[in-house]
C-alpha cells in the first residue's frame, strides 16, 4: 500500500496526522485522521460510503473539509497516481507548503512513529 502523510491541525489547533493512500492488494483508496494521542478522528473503515470500496480519492476532500483539516493538493495527486500505477510499498511525508516539492519519499521504517 502507499501512504501519504501530512501533519495538520484541527479547528482548535490540535495536531493531527492525516494519511491518504492506496491499498494495492484490496484495490481501494483510504483516509485516516489521528489525533496526537493516537485517537482516531476519522477512518474510512467507519464510513459507510467509503469502507474498502472507495475508488475516488477526491471523496476525502469533503471529509477533510468537514473536519476542518487542510492538506496539500499533492496528497490527492500522488494517491491518484499510485492508484493508476498500482503502486505499493511507498511512503511520502508531504510538506506544508503547497509550492514545495511533492513530498519526500522515505522508507516505512523511517516513519513508523508517524503511523498508527
Amino acid at each position: 500500500m502507499s501512504q501519504h502523510l501530512f501533519q495538520s491541525t484541527d479547528t482548535k489547533g490540535e495536531p493531527l496526522t492525516v494519511t491518504l493512500g492506496y491499498d494495492r492488494p484490496l484495490d481501494y483508496v483510504f483516509c485516516t485522521v489521528a489525533a496526537e494521542n493516537g485517537d482516531v478522528v476519522y477512518s474510512n473503515l467507519d464510513d459507510e460510503d467509503a469502507g474498502i470500496d472507495q475508488q475516488d480519492v477526491d471523496y476525502y476532500r469533503a471529509v477533510l473539509q468537514n473536519l476542518g483539516v487542510r492538506v496539500p493538493e499533492s496528497m490527492f495527486r500522488e494517491v491518484r497516481s499510485d492508484q493508476l500505477g498500482c503502486v505499493g510499498n511507498r511512503v511520502v511525508v508531504h510538506p506544508a507548503e503547497e509550492g514545495a516539492r511533492s513530498g519526500v519519499s522515505c522508507s516505512l521504517a523511517a516513519v513508523e512513529g508517524l503511523t498508527t
